[in-house]
């Protein structure tokens, strides 16, 4: 399953990266994040993420261990790296941020140049699909709108 999604912002490249390069901060505003908490003693930056999502009168979470593999400017990739030993699916998060041209035609109407977030989400497990695609689709319209109100709000 790969999923893209993609916000444009007057945010700067700086606010937005805030709020996405570390992912302690994605419950303020992805609700399918339940908790990301920094695993202190972990060689390359770590986080265990709770996801949890309901569908009608059940509720189901998962447990993951992400590491950020990819730390550039504009370009950060969070992966699964589990220590149990076991095989597990793939989970990987691209975050991408670019700031438009500076140009006229790339301003909002207050001046500022445009950035544009965009996420991609690769997840080779077989277990629900189909259930897991529709939740993440609802999940990604309620974080992309609650990030926008986060970022005008920090303006």
């Amino acid at each position: 399953m790969d999923i893209e999604a993609g916000l444009s912002t007057s945010a700067s490249v700086d606010a937005v990266l805030k709020h996405v390069d570390d992912l302690a901060a994605y419950p303020q505003w992805m609700s399918l994040v339940h908790s990301a908490t920094r695993v202190a003693d972990a060689e390359e930056p770590t986080w265990d993420v709770e996801l949890r999502a309901s569908v009608g009168p059940f509720a189901r979470s998962k447990r993951l261990r992400l590491v950020r593999t990819v730390h550039e400017r504009g370009r950060i990739v969070f992966e699964r790296r589990e220590t149990d030993g076991r095989t597990h699916a793939m989970w990987r998060l691209t975050v991408t941020v670019t700031g438009a041209p500076d140009t006229a035609a790339s301003r909002d109407d207050h001046g500022a140049g445009a950035t544009n977030l965009t996420m991609q989400l690769h997840y080779n497990g077989r277990f629900f699909v189909g259930v897991v695609e529709s939740i993440l689709q609802q999940n990604i319209d309620a974080g992309r709108k609650r990030l926008s109100e986060l970022l005008a709000a920090s303006a």
